[in-house]
């Protein structure tokens, strides 16, 4: 029988479910993110984790957002423009599954396609403080839509970095 755990408190229930999410949606991708198996290994009701979270959409979206704030949270502090770039292209490539279903849940969610976009616009100011100074937005996104065309292309990370790299070059000169 799932048990009531009045002694907790509310921000430590929701870390525990969002971080039970993660976990599987990090072993498994979004299709093992099931509301029922996380109330079953947390040991409480589903209408517990309902009650913190209203729709799988609301706990996939959160547990999709703890994931990308823990990658980009290794953000390193040195290098050039062109080792930030590389290094912003190299966590999305440790998340791109996730990023596609992502967007394919977008399809039929508004507030999963909000937080689609969301992350979209976290990604391009994440890139336009990468680029030096001087590019246009043209230019940005560009070079966006070669960041992530080379991230659906799977290509390995040796090839990923050497195109991300002549598309660099050409657009800053």
């Amino acid at each position: 029988m799932p048990r009531t755990r009045h002694d907790v408190a509310r921000d430590a229930k929701v870390d525990e479910i969002v971080e039970a999410a993660r976990a599987r949606l990090l072993d498994g991708g979004a299709a093992h993110l099931s509301v029922a198996a996380i109330a079953r290994e947390l040991g409480l009701a589903q209408a517990a984790v309902y009650w913190y979270f209203p729709t799988r959409d609301h706990l996939f979206v959160a547990a999709v957002e703890r994931i990308l704030h823990d990658v980009l949270a290794r953000k390193p502090r040195a290098g050039t423009t062109l080792d930030h770039v590389l290094w912003i292209a190299d966590r999305l490539d440790e998340v791109q599954d996730l990023r596609m279903a992502l967007r394919e849940r977008a399809k039929a969610s508004e507030l999963v396609a909000a937080f689609d976009r969301d992350v979209h616009a976290l990604l391009r100011v994440l890139l336009v403080n990468a680029l030096p100074p001087g590019v246009d937005d043209d230019g940005v996104d560009a070079f966006m839509a070669l960041c992530e065309g080379v991230l659906l292309q799977h290509l390995g990370r040796r090839r990923r970095r050497e195109v991300l790299r002549l598309g660099y070059e050409r657009l800053v000169g």
